[in-house]
């Protein structure tokens, strides 16, 4: 001990003089040298001519168009592909560079980027409390900033924001509403079938878009073999770009262009690949995948655990048609609706779930018997009784009712995790499992 205690005695005499010879290292004090280093950050900013183009990868899964023009005043004014709105009608807030663990970028009062993480769910079928898991505050990192391209990285979700300097061309595109034109696309849903199909060249795919996570399936067959196709998308000018190019044979696709919609008759119609295209409905998959209602009702049958949907069916194009998530029960707030695949007992549960004191509860519902898995890949659900106070009207009995409906459903996985389960009537009616 004694001689470690020399040793320090002898060392420190060094640490301190290297202590106060730091101020020699650097002729400006840290403070200015940040201030400064944020400077140049907003000059870079402000002195693209014609704004940034911008990508946000959101944690929640997604990728989402803005287009930025920052000025020196701290106002930025912007467009977003997160609408039709936001797409045709630019908005001005705030913005500024501050110095925090990182030097940081923070859009400080409400804009259009604040969409993607607002949590109320309304606003962005996000989760609730959480939104879609974007940023508004981005750490600046000096490596990332670059003359044509900045990268940031969000404070709380780490979300990805890419920055590509404009053109002018690609400015007036955004003025002129060109991206109002590709968000177009988004009508897609005003389809009542779930199943849609298009035509390039002589090969007929299957579309599934999925606009909350910015996601497209093609789905083909190369004889009677299926074939799948999946991609992330964003909105740029007045195109829908592809994360990654579609390539089939000799067709090659990068995305959709020359949208066109008309309300009556539903017709949405674009170009994709040197080819026009017009979606049109279909009451079935193109490929029907024989195991997957059975895959689903096994899966929480070997877990233990459910199947539950936030927003009850999607019927005749209506999210919500019977209006499930504005149930109460005794004052206690909806939260989900269930399914419990029997397994080994003699009935199946279908009952919605209630938020008591912090808590879930079940308070009445639907039982089934064991459904019916037939060769053509549907399932089949039959009625057999009640329990609890059952009511006999509103949103429980009319959504019963479509579970029960005698052609049964299709299911449709769309991840590891989810399924879309699908009326085989019309495909005109389905829910959303996870």
């Amino acid at each position: 001990m004694k001689k470690l205690f020399l040793y320090l005695l002898f060392v420190a005499p060094a640490l301190f003089s290297c202590e106060n010879s730091d101020d020699t290292l650097f002729e400006e004090s840290a403070d200015t040298r940040l201030n400064a280093a944020l400077a140049s950050y907003e000059k870079l900013l402000v002195d693209a001519p014609y704004g940034w183009n911008a990508i946000i990868y959101p944690k929640g899964g997604g990728t989402y168009g803005f287009h930025f023009k920052f000025n020196d005043q701290n106002r930025v004014v912007m467009y977003s592909d997160f609408s039709a709105e936001t797409a045709a009608k630019p908005k001005e807030s705030s913005y500024r560079l501050k110095a925090m663990q990182t030097p940081s970028l923070i859009f400080d009062t409400y804009s259009y980027l604040h969409l993607l993480s607002d949590p109320n769910p309304d606003v962005n079928g996000g989760g609730v409390g959480e939104g879609l898991q974007s940023d508004f505050e981005f750490s600046i990192f000096p490596d990332s900033l670059k003359e044509e391209t900045v990268t940031f990285v969000g404070r709380k979700n780490q979300s990805r924001l890419v920055l590509t300097k404009a053109t002018q061309a690609q400015a007036t595109a955004y003025a002129n509403g060109d991206l109002a034109k590709a968000v177009l696309f988004n009508n897609i849903t005003k389809y009542q079938t779930y199943f849609k199909r298009i035509t390039l060249g002589n090969v007929t795919y299957e579309i599934t878009p999925n606009q909350q996570t910015r996601t497209i399936k093609l789905t083909w067959l190369e004889g009677n073999v299926p074939k799948n196709f999946t991609t992330g998308y964003y909105f740029a000018g007045a195109n829908l770009v592809f994360l990654k190019p579609f390539v089939n044979g000799s067709q090659t696709i990068n995305g959709f262009a020359n949208f066109t919609w008309n309300a009556n008759p539903t017709q949405l119609r674009f170009s994709a690949g040197g080819a026009n295209t017009l979606v049109q409905e279909a009451i079935k998959p193109l490929s029907i995948d024989l195991t997957a209602a059975r895959r689903w009702w096994q899966e929480p049958v070997e877990s233990g655990g459910d199947w539950r949907t936030g927003v009850g069916f999607h019927v005749n194009g209506v999210d919500d048609a019977f209006g499930v998530k504005e149930m109460k029960f005794e004052g206690s707030d909806y939260a989900f609706y269930v399914y419990q695949p029997g397994g080994d007992t003699n009935y199946e549960v279908f009952a919605p779930v209630f938020v008591e004191n912090d808590d879930y509860a079940i308070e009445y519902g639907h039982l089934g018997e064991p459904p019916t898995f037939t060769s053509d890949g549907r399932v089949i659900f039959t009625a057999r009784g009640t329990f609890g106070a059952a009511p006999t009207s509103g949103p429980a009995i009319n959504s019963v009712n479509q579970l029960y409906e005698k052609s049964g459903y299709y299911l449709i996985q769309t991840s590891e995790t989810t399924y879309d389960m699908v009326s085989a009537k019309d495909a005109k009616a389905w829910i959303s499992w996870q």
